[in-house]
């Protein structure tokens, strides 16, 4: 039964798109959707099933699950259609927190670093630029080129955890020549354009229990600076961990070349999983054209993708709400 104080919105006073096409959504939820600021199908297919219940969490019975599994998300993604070949800019923020604990006397301490929207933390002993610009990086979509330099903030110089490697390489002694480095690609090359659960090749957030997974991973080198070679070879695994958790199901591992400048896309076709919400990750590591296996990586990264739904009854069985 309705609050009384639900509005009651007509054609006439309506503030956004027509969220009642969406199963599962009636006329004051709809409402609510808008005073939330949640206007326009591309708004509400840009924001997860917990973003949404957690703009919602005055309307009683409303979850994060119950979202997922009507696909709100998906169904807005739809009707939205496809993106403009010249798309408006659309302001938007990647929200971090990072900590330096300072042992007495200044002493080498230990720095913690979170990323709001997707949850995902680390953590290591000292301070390490590299590590930290990394775990930004992963989760900031911009082109290499328009990436700002980061400048160290004035104060003791940070002291190195030991088990960090130094950010470059050592000079070796002034009698004899110091061994040149492998190249590597410049700092911040590695785009990831997509991450997230595909069926039939679409986009697909929901499964059903028992349905197998498909994933897609679409990334690009776009390096910031000039490169003698345009091939390199990469491995990524993906991985479904489940939501606010650390567990990790195993998806999929894909080997491939990758050339500077031109996305490269690899699906992955993994077992079903258990109930329940999961994040999509993947762990990339990016080669010399041709490595040995012995070959270490020239960078490695880790990657925080779409989030997933496993229902623990088949779609479509949930009653839409009024």
């Amino acid at each position: 039964m309705p609050r009384r104080s639900d509005p009651k919105p007509s054609r006439a006073d309506q503030a956004g798109d027509d969220f009642q096409k969406i199963a599962g959504i009636g006329p004051a939820l709809a409402q609510r959707l808008w005073s939330a600021g949640i206007l326009t199908y591309d708004d509400l297919a840009r924001r997860s099933p917990a973003e949404i219940a957690a703009a919602l969490a005055d309307v009683a019975g409303l979850s994060a699950e119950r979202i997922a599994s009507q696909n709100w998300t998906g169904q807005a993604r739809e009707l939205a259609g496809p993106a403009p070949d010249t798309p408006a800019p659309r302001q938007h923020y990647a929200t971090f927190h990072v900590e330096y604990h300072l042992e007495p006397g200044n002493g080498a301490g230990r720095t913690k670093v979170h990323h709001h929207q997707t949850g995902d933390r680390d953590a290591w002993p000292g301070w390490d630029e590299e590590r930290l610009l990394s775990f930004l990086r992963g989760r900031i979509p911009l082109p290499a080129a328009a990436t700002p330099a980061v400048t160290a903030a004035p104060g003791p110089a940070p002291t190195r955890a030991t088990d960090q490697p130094p950010a470059s390489v050592q000079a070796g002694p002034p009698s004899r020549p110091s061994t040149p480095a492998a190249e590597r690609p410049p700092a911040w090359f590695l785009g990831i354009e997509e991450l997230a659960p595909t069926r039939d090749g679409q986009r697909s957030y929901l499964r059903g229990p028992g349905d197998p997974n498909s994933v897609r991973l679409t990334m690009r080198i776009d390096p910031a600076g000039a490169l003698s070679h345009d091939t390199f070879d990469f491995s990524a695994t993906i991985a479904a961990r489940t939501f606010g958790g650390r567990d990790r199901s195993p998806l999929g591992t894909r080997h491939g070349t990758i050339r500077v400048g031109e996305p490269v896309s690899v699906e992955v076709a993994g077992p079903a999983l258990p109930a329940g919400r999961y994040r999509l990750v993947a762990d990339v590591d990016i080669y010399p054209a041709d490595h040995s296996p012995e070959e270490p990586p020239l960078h490695s990264q880790g990657i925080s993708g779409d989030l997933m739904m496993v229902a623990d009854t088949p779609p479509g069985s949930t009653s839409a709400v009024a």
